[in-house]
């Protein structure tokens, strides 16, 4: 019964100790080596959070400049829009007053007319009755239109 002695024990024990121990000394140089590439990655990771969170800073700070650029332009925007009513409200005004003076104008002319057709009529030798009926005004007008005619070809 070699397999039971004790000597044999002890040297398998012995072995088997051996073997224990190189192979927890490999497990342990695995996880060294595992723990050292975990490291390196975090570090990686961590410089690489860093650079974001710089340029998020960097975006916020042009975000917040555009923020108060547009801000900007938009009460110009207000006060130009604002302007801009004002100056159509006055032109719109000038507008209204001077289609009103043309429409007065338009209506005098038909009366301005009669009169330089009935001088012209006048200048061409007509008579009173022909004047007065021709361009209906009345006759103390259409004699007075005559006079001076007869006042400007004959000065003496």
């Amino acid at each position: 019964m070699f397999i039971t002695s004790p000597f044999f024990v002890f040297c398998s024990s012995l072995v088997l100790f051996f073997v224990l121990i190189v192979f927890i000394y490999r497990q342990k140089s695995d996880f060294y080596r595992t723990n050292k590439a975990l490291k390196t990655q975090l570090e990686a990771q961590d410089i690489l959070l860093n650079e974001l969170q710089s340029y998020q800073k960097v975006l916020n700070t042009k975000f917040n400049d555009l923020n108060k650029s547009m801000s900007n332009q938009n009460i110009e925007t207000v006060q130009v829009s604002k302007q801009l009513e004002h100056r159509i409200k006055t032109i719109q005004k000038e507008y209204a007053q001077q289609k009103q003076l043309l429409e007065q104008f338009q209506n005098q002319q038909p009366q301005d007319k009669l009169y330089s057709r009935a001088f012209k009529l006048v200048e061409l030798g007509a008579d009173i009755e022909e004047v007065v009926r021709e361009c209906d005004i009345p006759l103390a007008e259409a004699e007075m239109l005559i006079s001076i005619h007869r006042n400007k070809t004959d000065p003496s």
